[in-house]
């Protein structure tokens, strides 16, 4: 659903005939950032292996969701700025929300 939202947004062929070394950058960083997406979300598949509760799910579904979309904006060379804020906000909040439930999971072990 990300990515079909992301490719309906934009058009990047004014980027493309406007600055085509510019395009290639960012098409480049899309790529880096892809791969970043990739094993983000192969990471949350692999902890949801497991039991989770129901709000630390939906965080970790919601954070693949934003940064794949974010991606694919960059990708499609449309709202670059707000993508990459996305992006690192949905990666940041996949930090956060694994080394919470790492927190917790360690102080409910000491109890």
């Amino acid at each position: 659903m990300a990515i079909g939202f992301a490719v309906w947004l934009g058009d990047p062929g004014g980027y493309l005939h406007a600055d085509p070394a510019l395009a290639r950058l960012l098409r480049a960083m899309a790529l880096i950032k892809g791969a970043i997406a990739v094993a983000a979300v192969a990471a949350v598949f692999w902890r949801l292996a497991w039991p989770v509760s129901k709000p630390l799910a939906v965080s970790y579904l919601l954070a693949c969701w934003a940064i794949t979309g974010s991606t694919m904006l960059i990708w499609q060379l449309s709202y670059i700025v707000l993508a990459a804020l996305l992006f690192h906000s949905a990666a940041l909040s996949l930090l956060l929300v694994s080394w919470r439930e790492k927190f917790r999971a360690v102080q409910s072990s000491r109890s």
